[in-house]
């Protein structure tokens, strides 16, 4: 996943209403709450973070067949639902959920997307939105926003095309008869040589006019004699 460049969303902070630096994220899909954990496959896996002083960005989620791992050094630290506010106490909805990163941490999304900032969201702190699709995903509490909103068109690296130059007419004949179209097998140099080679001495040996017209005009002796040769092979061969 490595079409242009990654939606960048900011770093990790306690700023706005916080007990310390964690990961706030809050996942809405036509105007509903989900937990981070259950959009793994449109949003999760292709989430990442790195910790300061690391080198290599961790996904959230990393699909292994048919099911998600979490990352190793990753840790739910406040689930989604009612609890206890941590600040201001009483029961109160949690809409997001906590993951315990330390201050600094970068945070990007290789999904296509685009990143919109705010900033002094009163209790939320500054806020990068993210839209994808149809969800719509906010991380609290950072300690630094991208610099201006941006936006990307791929999430997957661009597939390689077969090679089907020359070929149209090959494939259109192919579908017209509801064949499938068979790509040839990529030729070596030598293959490709030994071909022309061939195919030359065959040309020649049934177009032996053909052969001599094309040499005769490279060759300054024979070029001035092609006319009387031509005749004189032609009454052969006629």
């Amino acid at each position: 996943m490595s079409n242009g460049p990654a939606l960048y969303l900011g770093r990790v902070g306690s700023t706005g209403t916080s007990t310390g630096a964690h990961g706030h994220f809050e996942v809405k899909k036509d105007g509903k709450y989900f937990p981070l954990s259950q959009a793994r496959t449109d949003i999760g896996q292709y989430l990442q973070y790195r910790k300061p002083g690391e080198k290599d960005w961790t996904p959230f989620f990393t699909k292994q067949g048919e099911t998600f791992t979490q990352a190793p050094g990753l840790t739910l630290t406040s689930p989604m639902g009612m609890r206890e506010h941590p600040v201001h106490g009483g029961q109160k909805e949690h809409r997001g959920e906590d993951y315990g990163l330390p201050e600094g941490t970068q945070l990007r999304f290789l999904g296509q997307g685009s990143v919109a900032t705010h900033s002094k969201q009163g209790g939320a702190g500054n806020v990068s939105s993210l839209r994808t699709g149809p969800y719509e995903l906010q991380t609290f509490h950072l300690s630094e926003l991208p610099g201006a909103s941006t936006t990307r068109t791929s999430d997957t690296p661009a597939p390689v095309a077969d090679d089907t130059s020359g070929r149209a007419d090959e494939i259109l004949k192919a579908f017209m008869y509801g064949q499938e179209y068979k790509k040839e097998p990529k030729k070596t140099f030598e293959q490709g040589l030994k071909e022309q080679v061939v195919g030359g001495l065959i040309s020649q040996a049934l177009n032996p006019m053909s052969f001599l017209s094309s040499y005769s005009t490279g060759n300054p002796f024979l070029s001035g004699r092609s006319a009387a040769t031509s005749d004189f092979l032609g009454g052969i061969l006629g």
